[in-house]
């Protein structure tokens, strides 16, 4: 087994050493010895190949000292970053980091000294997402992508910066103002889909137009309460957090007596709870793609049903696509081009309603998003976007 396959100069080692300088701790250590970063890249990228008694290897590292760690269960004794030690503690640990540093002896490579429970959000994560597939994150940006032993820094980092590319690539910037924050309440539901592992749809439909019932036959549908409990949980969320920040700026500033500071903790607290109770009914959406066909829901999250079949004639017609990591577009690809018969349901569902828009998970853990584009006057297919939802993943 080669060590060395990513060379402490190759793209994803620098890239993930720029993340530095880090502070005077072991992590921070790390982050500065192009060595050390290139032995537990090159570990995780075996790892990632490897399985434990019949489950894929998949988690998370998190470039972390223990005295910075906020919450951690260190062990007696650190272990080394190596393939074996890998594979076990990320089976044994889908969900918690593995705390990572340098380790005493620079010649030894980098050591694991615990689990984070919870990790910072300045800390650099290095991902095992898949075989052969890393990531290096922090603060919820994507920095570089390794997959299947080619890297790229992806032109968008994060969910504002990739709402921007796909606006712009397909000529939907109105779009994008008018629905600011879209990417990220559907982010959960996706993310859950993902995880998963049976693939699905998730179809997208106005608000204002109900012309897309016309090629959808839906087998469960949910009444009007029902079908508006997410959408009241976000926005009484969103509203909340807004009235919170508020609040917090004027005591900050002094436009408020100290009086008001256990009101404000009550309001934090309500706020807390309401992103919660939002986070769960994204789970528990994503889980209607369990079964066969679309789960439906509008711009504005109301959820009007799942097990839907898209219905659709047989025209054949080309499409563009759009790499999400590295921004280029292809024109005139077939229709077989795009994967099996869900990408190609959608795709033909889309080019007859052309406000709608669905995105398509695959068994395999790709997600990609079908879309008209006004810029190119043809049906456009998002490629790769599940390397950007690693964070709100839950393994």
């Amino acid at each position: 087994m080669d060590a060395s396959i990513l060379a402490p100069d190759s793209l994803f080692v620098r890239t993930l050493a720029s993340t530095g300088p880090g502070g005077n701790d072991r992590a921070g250590a790390l982050l500065r010895d192009p060595e050390q970063l290139s032995r537990l890249c090159s570990a995780c990228f075996w790892a990632s190949l490897e399985a434990e008694e019949g489950r894929v290897v998949r988690g998370s590292l998190s470039l972390c000292s223990p005295k910075a760690a906020r919450s951690a269960r260190a062990f007696t004794r650190a272990m080394p970053a190596s393939v074996p030690e890998l594979v076990a503690l990320l089976t044994a640990s889908p969900r918690a980091a593995l705390a990572v540093q340098a380790g005493p002896d620079p010649a030894a490579g980098p050591e694991i000294w615990g689990l984070l429970d919870v990790e910072r959000e300045n800390d650099v994560r290095l991902r095992v997402a898949g075989n052969g597939i890393l990531l290096v994150s922090r603060a919820r940006r994507v920095l570089v992508i390794l997959n299947r032993g080619v890297a790229a820094v992806p032109v968008a980092a994060d969910d504002t910066s990739l709402a921007r590319l796909v606006a712009g690539s397909l000529g939907k910037e109105r779009f994008l103002e008018q629905h600011a924050g879209a990417a990220q309440r559907f982010s959960r539901t996706l993310a859950t889909m993902l995880r998963q592992g049976h693939g699905g749809m998730l179809l997208i439909v106005p608000p204002e137009d109900q012309s897309w019932r016309d090629g959808v036959s839906l087998r469960y549908r949910f009444d009007e309460a029902g079908g508006r409990l997410l959408q009241h949980s976000v926005y009484a969320y969103e509203s909340q957090l807004r009235e919170a920040l508020r609040d917090y700026n004027a005591l900050r500033t002094g436009h408020v007596g100290a009086e008001s500071i256990d009101a404000l903790r009550e309001r934090y607290d309500a706020v807390h709870d309401l992103h919660t109770l939002s986070d769960e009914l994204n789970r528990r959406v994503g889980d209607l793609g369990r079964i066969d066909g679309a789960v439906v829901m509008d711009m504005d999250l109301q959820l009007h049903g799942f097990g839907a079949k898209l219905l659709y004639g047989p025209q054949e017609f080309t499409v563009t696509t759009l790499n999400a990591v590295t921004g280029e577009l292809r024109s005139d690809v077939p229709l077989s081009a795009l994967g099996g018969m869900r990408h190609q349901s959608a795709a033909r569902y889309v080019n007859a309603h052309r406000d709608t828009d669905v995105f398509v998970v695959s068994q395999e853990g790709r997600l990609c998003m079908v879309s008209w584009s006004e810029r190119t006057q043809t049906l456009a297919v998002v490629q790769n976007l599940e390397h950007f939802l690693w964070e709100y993943r839950e393994f």
